[in-house]
């Protein structure tokens, strides 16, 4: 299943409820998308990480426009930065709406407007089909009871839900150990995990271009689940 999703779509379809509200606070669910197509290219070969900076490799467009938008934003720097600082620069509503948007395109969502009050605007991204996620879920779980080999697609969702403290409430308690094997290394969910945490403490300096935490590896945190 996770071969038809990219990183960013799977880790959408977790982070909302069927009807269509997101599970995670705003800040975490945009960083998540930011570094899962960050998490996407990196499976695919477009980028790297060399002296805790992202490189970009040169390749053709993979044909999604939410992930080729955002390597045509690497692309555009002039130097290259600190994953924290694509996290969090990227982060937005824009990266949300486009990656939610090709979902509802696949017909897996789908877009209801809708106003809070009679006044203010509102958009939630219902469920149209429930089988991806049922499937990805499936593997999911599969992975953290250790009845499947992590593959990079998992290993790297399994650090973003982890990151953005999603873990736990979508899978339950897990074994510290496991998931600390699991995402060990993961510099993307590092750097996710450091925007959050800035963001919350509201500190200056979140774009992290050439700022400290995250981002240089040693991924997986604590190892528990969030």
């Amino acid at each position: 299943m996770s071969e038809s999703l990219t990183l960013p779509e799977a880790l959408a379809l977790l982070l909302l409820d069927p009807g269509g509200r997101l599970l995670a606070t705003g800040q975490a669910f945009d960083a998540g998308l930011a570094g899962a197509a960050l998490g996407d290219l990196a499976l695919r070969g477009q980028v790297s990480l060399e002296r805790k900076r992202v490189v970009v490799a040169k390749a053709p467009p993979t044909g999604n426009p939410a992930i080729d938008g955002f390597v045509h934003f690497l692309e555009a720097a002039p130097s290259p930065r600190r994953p924290t600082s694509w996290v969090s620069r990227l982060g937005n509503r824009g990266l949300r709406d486009a990656v939610l948007g090709g979902l509802v395109h696949r017909g897996v969502l789908a877009r209801e407007e809708r106003r809070v009050l009679g006044i203010f605007p509102s958009v939630r991204w219902p469920e149209r089909d429930g089988g991806p996620e049922k499937a990805l879920r499936a593997e999911l779980w599969a992975v953290l009871q250790g009845q499947a080999v992590p593959t990079p697609f998992t290993t790297a969702l399994i650090g973003l839900l982890q990151a953005t403290r999603s873990l736990r409430t979508q899978f339950g308690p897990q074994d510290r150990a496991r998931v600390r094997w699991i995402t060990q290394g993961d510099w993307i969910a590092e750097a996710v995990r450091f925007v959050i945490r800035q963001a919350e403490s509201s500190v200056g300096g979140i774009d992290g271009a050439d700022g400290g935490g995250g981002g240089d590896g040693g991924g997986g945190g604590d190892g528990g689940s969030s």
